[in-house]
């Protein structure tokens, strides 16, 4: 890009799989979101995968400012949250506070606020979408995860590495 980041074209030609050359990315992550991201050979496939009417759940991971009441996001992200995109609804799996000795730097290096890991789900892969839902919600994201798609889980899974999928995932 035009900021000479790394893209995953780069990542793609380390890829050792026989189809490698064939690949293409199901969805994206944007710039500053890690995690799972799935590639594919069929364009078939690809569209099962992303179109938001099969209802294809992704399931992120989301460092977020403040202290949340689970009840309340809950009810907000079940409810829908509207967004410059639309609106937009997730499912809240979890909530868990960040021990102070794990906090993440805010965008002024400020560790001594509060932070909140959250765990949602979503089906729709909106630009930065859950970004904005969890803003708007007033918990802005420190850090984002994707850690499934569909059935297939990141798992410990390395950063910029490859696996085949397993055969319980090619039949799901």
């Amino acid at each position: 890009d035009d900021k000479e980041r790394s893209h995953l074209g780069e990542k793609l030609e380390e890829c050792e799989f026989s189809t490698s050359n064939k690949l293409h990315p199901v969805g994206r992550l944007d710039y500053e979101t890690t995690g799972l991201i799935l590639f594919s050979s069929s364009g078939e496939l690809t569209q099962r995968l992303l179109h938001p009417r099969r209802g294809v759940e992704k399931e992120y991971v989301a460092r977020v400012e403040g202290r949340v009441d689970e009840e309340e996001l809950r009810h907000k992200l079940s409810s829908g949250v509207e967004t410059s995109e639309g609106v937009h609804q997730a499912d809240l799996l979890d909530v868990y506070p960040v021990p102070e000795s794990e906090r993440t730097a805010s965008e002024d290096g400020d560790e001594s606020m509060e932070q909140t890991d959250v765990r949602v789900v979503v089906t729709e892969g909106k630009h930065r979408m859950v970004r904005r839902m969890l803003a708007n919600c007033g918990h802005p994201v420190l850090e984002l995860k994707r850690e499934r798609h569909g059935e297939v889980r990141l798992g410990d899974l390395s950063v910029g590495k490859f696996r085949e999928p397993t055969e319980e995932e090619i039949l799901w």
